[in-house]
Formats: C-alpha cells, sequence, structure tokens
C-alpha cells in the first residue's frame, strides 16, 4: 500500500468511525471532525458543524475551561465526562478520550484531538435505575432507604445548624380488611392514590415515603410543635375526606399518626424512628383516626407484636450475644469438594427457640441495627478463621446490609493489619445483595475497589432476580454470581429457567467470574447444572444450614 493510499485508507476509517473524531488547534477552530459528530449534534454535515468552536460545543464556558485545561495538563490520552450543545435539543452525555499535542520540531501548531462517545442512553438508564432504587414502584413517593438516608443527612444538618424539625409516621386504618374484602389490586389503588393526595398536602420541602406495606413517613423539616401540629392535622383531615371508586365502590380510609420533634425527642434517627412508631401505635390503641405527639409516657406501651419489641430483642441479642451462627456448604461441581461455607444467622429468643432471619433483618435495618449485626457476625466469623486447629483451607461467605457499604467501623476491621495477617482475605467471601449495590452505587464501587485491593472477593448475591443484575455485573467488580433461587428451583422441569440458566453461565464465563446456584433441592437439578458448566451450587440436596459450631467440631476431629 502507497503512502497516499495509507492515508486515504486512514480517513475512510476515521469518516465512517461510529464515534465522533475531531481535531481542533489550540484557539478551538476545527481542523477536522468526522461524520458521526456531526449526526452526534444535529449538524448537517462535517463541514457545517467544522465552522463551529470546540468551547462552544460544550454545555458552558466553565465546563470548556476544565475540559481544555484537563487536557493541557498531561501529554497522555486523558479520559472525562462532557456536556455537549446540539444544534437543537437535549443535552449530549459524552465520554471525551483526547490528548494535547505540543508544537514539533516541524513547526506544526500545538493542537488537541479526540474522540466523543455518546452516552446519553446510558445516563437515562442510570437515572431511571436511581429511580426505581430509590422511589417506591407503587406510589412514585420516596422509599424506606431514602427516606432513611434524606433523614440522616437532614438531622446532620439539624446538629450542625440548630435547625428543627418534625417526623410523622403513619399507617392506615383498616387497611387489611380492604386488601382481603377486595383483593390486592384494590388496596394498591386505594395506596396510590393516598400517596398522590399526601404529596398534594404537604409543602415543596416535606419529604413524603411509603416505607412498606400501608406505612407512610414525613419529614417536616424547620417547624415547631404548634407547626407540625398543623401540619399533621392538614394531612388527617386530607385522608379522611379523599376517596376513591374502585369496581364501583367508594373506598375511604382514616390513618392513625404519630409525631415526634427534633432534636427535643432525639438527635439519631434510630431513636426518632422508634418514638415515632411508638407515638403512632398509642394512637391506633387511642381509637385511630388521630393524632398522637410523642411523650415520654409511650416508652411504658406494651405492644409485644409490634417493632418495638423486636428493636428491644435485637438490642438485647448484640449486648448478650444471643445470636446463632449457622453455615451451610458450597460444592465445587468439578472437584466435588465443598470449598466454602455461607454463613447464615438465627436469634435465639429467651425460650430457647431459634428464629430466622426474615423474622428480624428489617427491623434492624430500619433502626439501623444491621451494620451491627454485620460487625458482630464477622467478628465472630474472623474468630474462627484465627483458629490454628482449623488449618488454612476453611472458607465462609459473608452477607453484608447495605448500611455496611457506607460502615467505616466495619471497613477498619477487615483491612486491619491483624485482620489481614490472621485471617488471609482469600478466606473471606463478602456477599452484596442488588438491592444493597443500587441503592448507591457508587458507594458501592467504592467499597469494592477498596477491600480487593486488600485481597478480598465478592459474590453478587439473588443475581437475575431483579431488573438491574447486568447494570451491576457491567460497574461492579465482583468474583461470584450467586444465580437467584427462582431460576433454579424448577430447572428440571420450565425450559425457560435452562436457557436462562445457560445465558447468565456464558455471560459469567466471558467475564471471568465464577457462577454459583441456590436452591439446589435433588440430584436431577444438580446435574444439569453440572452439565451447563455451573461452577458451585448450595442448597438442601448439598446441606442444609447447621451450627457452625458443629461443624466446626467435626473439621476438629477429622
Amino acid at each position: 500500500m502507497t503512502a497516499k493510499s495509507e492515508y486515504q485508507h486512514s480517513d475512510s476509517l476515521i469518516e465512517n468511525a461510529l464515534n465522533g473524531i475531531y481535531q481542533c488547534n489550540e484557539d478551538g477552530a476545527f481542523l477536522s471532525v468526522n461524520a458521526a459528530l456531526a449526526r452526534m449534534l444535529g449538524y448537517a454535515s462535517s463541514d457545517e458543524l467544522g465552522s463551529e468552536q470546540f468551547q462552544t460545543l460544550l454545555a458552558s464556558a466553565k465546563e470548556a475551561d476544565i475540559v481544555t485545561h484537563g487536557l493541557r495538563s498531561s501529554s497522555n490520552l486523558v479520559g472525562m465526562e462532557v456536556t455537549l450543545k446540539p444544534k437543537e435539543g437535549p443535552m449530549v452525555q459524552a465520554v471525551l478520550n483526547g490528548r494535547w499535542v505540543e508544537r514539533d520540531g516541524t513547526g506544526n501548531d500545538p493542537y488537541h484531538e479526540g474522540i466523543l462517545t455518546d452516552i446519553s442512553h446510558l445516563k437515562r438508564q442510570e437515572e431511571e435505575l436511581l429511580h426505581l432504587a430509590t422511589h417506591d414502584p407503587l406510589t412514585g413517593l420516596h422509599n424506606r432507604r431514602e427516606f432513611n438516608a434524606i433523614f440522616e443527612r437532614h438531622l446532620s444538618r439539624v446538629r450542625r445548624y440548630g435547625d428543627a424539625g418534625a417526623l410523622l409516621w403513619m399507617d392506615l386504618d383498616g387497611f387489611k380488611q380492604i386488601n382481603d374484602s377486595l383483593g390486592h389490586n384494590a388496596g394498591d389503588e386505594l395506596l396510590s392514590s393516598i400517596a398522590h393526595r399526601m404529596k398534594a398536602t404537604v409543602r415543596d420541602s416535606d419529604v413524603v415515603a411509603r416505607l412498606g406495606g400501608d406505612e407512610f413517613a414525613v419529614l417536616y423539616p424547620n417547624v415547631d410543635e404548634a407547626q407540625a401540629k398543623l401540619a399533621a392535622g392538614r394531612l388527617l383531615d386530607a385522608i379522611r375526606k379523599h376517596s376513591v371508586v374502585i369496581e364501583g365502590q367508594i373506598l375511604r380510609s382514616t390513618s392513625s399518626m404519630g409525631v415526634v420533634l427534633f432534636p427535643e425527642h432525639g438527635n439519631s434517627a434510630s431513636e426518632l424512628f422508634l418514638k415515632a412508631d411508638m407515638a403512632m401505635y398509642r394512637a391506633k390503641a387511642s381509637g385511630r383516626n388521630r393524632i398522637t405527639m410523642y411523650s415520654y409516657s409511650d416508652e411504658k406501651v406494651e405492644n409485644p407484636e409490634s417493632r418495638i419489641d423486636w428493636l428491644r430483642v435485637i438490642r438485647e441479642a448484640l449486648e448478650n450475644d444471643s445470636f446463632v451462627l449457622y453455615a451451610q456448604p458450597i460444592l465445587d461441581l468439578k472437584t466435588n469438594r465443598i470449598v466454602r461455607y455461607e454463613i447464615l444467622l438465627r436469634l435465639r429468643d429467651q425460650a430457647g427457640n431459634l428464629i430466622p432471619p426474615g423474622a428480624f433483618l428489617d427491623v434492624a435495618e430500619q433502626f439501623g441495627l444491621s451494620g451491627d449485626i454485620d460487625r458482630w457476625v464477622l467478628r465472630k466469623v474472623m474468630d474462627v478463621l484465627g483458629d490454628a486447629s482449623l488449618g488454612d483451607d476453611l472458607s465462609f461467605a459473608v452477607n453484608l446490609s447495605p448500611r455496611s457499604l457506607t460502615d467505616p467501623e466495619l471497613l477498619a476491621m477487615v483491612t486491619g493489619k491483624e485482620s489481614l495477617t490472621i485471617i488471609g482475605p482469600v478466606r473471606l467471601v463478602l456477599e452484596i445483595t442488588e438491592s444493597a449495590a443500587i441503592y448507591n452505587i457508587h458507594v458501592a464501587k467504592d467499597f469494592l475497589r477498596t477491600l480487593r485491593t486488600q485481597g478480598y472477593e465478592f459474590a453478587l448475591d439473588d443475581f437475575g432476580k431483579g431488573f438491574s443484575s447486568f447494570y451491576q455485573l457491567k460497574n461492579l467488580d465482583v468474583d461470584y454470581l450467586k444465580i437467584d433461587g427462582s431460576f433454579v428451583r424448577n430447572l428440571s422441569k420450565d425450559p425457560v429457567d435452562k436457557h436462562l440458566v445457560t445465558a447468565m453461565v456464558t455471560l459469567a464465563g466471558s467475564l471471568g467470574k465464577q457462577t454459583i446456584a441456590e436452591f439446589v433441592e435433588d440430584e436431577e437439578t444438580l446435574e444439569i447444572l453440572r452439565s451447563i458448566g455451573v461452577d458451585c451450587a448450595q442448597g438442601f440436596y448439598i446441606g442444609r444450614p447447621s451450627p457452625l459450631d458443629g461443624i466446626l467440631e467435626d473439621l476438629r476431629n477429622a
């Protein structure tokens, strides 16, 4: 190929590239642009775009200065996200990979060049995912996790600047009867309608959330007691007067509300949530359809089936070491050996009964105790891994709650020199769920990045269960994908499940990740998983969860 034909070939590649490519002088005048960049920004041709200045295509003069400085500050390729102004329509989000070229010995003036990749669709998907992660899909209100985060941030400002405010905890009266008599669809319609009424009744600065079921919360910033009572009264009245026609029937509901003031009644989210909950239960006990302001006498109200009682039980378990660790084996399907145990939590009540985690973990998460539980579990597991009599082959997987991804105390615990020396991080796999990861994807990425530098491995739990699975896989550097049991239970009977699991295994393999199938309950399922190429499996057929102490005793005696 001659030099001339090489140049022609190069020009053709640039002109037909899918990404935008440009070159401009140090003043921003374009020396060349390709057709893809013109299309990206809505220009009829590269000639039309070429008459513009590079700086004018960026969203603001400030961003133009930042980009120019970023390019000039390095002789290497620089990557950054930029916002571009098209000829018409919404802004374009793009990734710029560019470089600055100084004057060379041949007399060429300085210039910069780059490749621009349109990521607007990815940004929209990210925004949609973030909205889904922080909002209740039925009502569009903030969900429990997001409300907790907003409330924590607000309390930080209260502590710093001395502001005040109120928290309202609300439950619909008789909602269960509506659900039971007319069905869940009718119940959902009523919840959605009431949520819209609530949103229309409060101020723009107030924060409304659906906590789950028929339970709601409202944060009233910068109000005193009298203002809080007035605001709660307006909400109570709006809900009482609101009606919705469902299946030809006019439905109405009243509500019971508990209100707590801060900082008067407490400075921590968990304390204020608990006290608002107590006040709400007193409103229910007093006849419903009313507001109760928290008073210290509420703490004497006994309601053994409420979250209040569960909160006490959890705190006592942490103080008295009443939690019990169980473990379930994980089988390597290639070697047919147990390679790891997943740690599972139980709580022993005063009668000696073992309570499964589903009964108390939501309460722990709600009142900010899930991080304490995670640290308790990790301390116990690290003690076991430090026991020389058990050898160096023992390995565990431990589940982490969303709160632990932002817990500096837990991070310090697992990255401390003593921990790394005693247990060796490769013997501890940390499991995070999709919901925990998407709750704050950036925090999750930082958490994983920090611990991976220390040698820890990660598993993404419940893979495939949520809408965000593949988004998480793209953004989180995990070692294992735990295929959700809903795809495994009927594997031998449902060809769709088999195709889906096969696709997950193929994808994981192409990305260098291992797969673990959950809920394996019979030999036929196990053999199908083996034939598909799943790496590991766990479930009742392989081994039921059993007390960790008993497993350790067997290992010592082996």
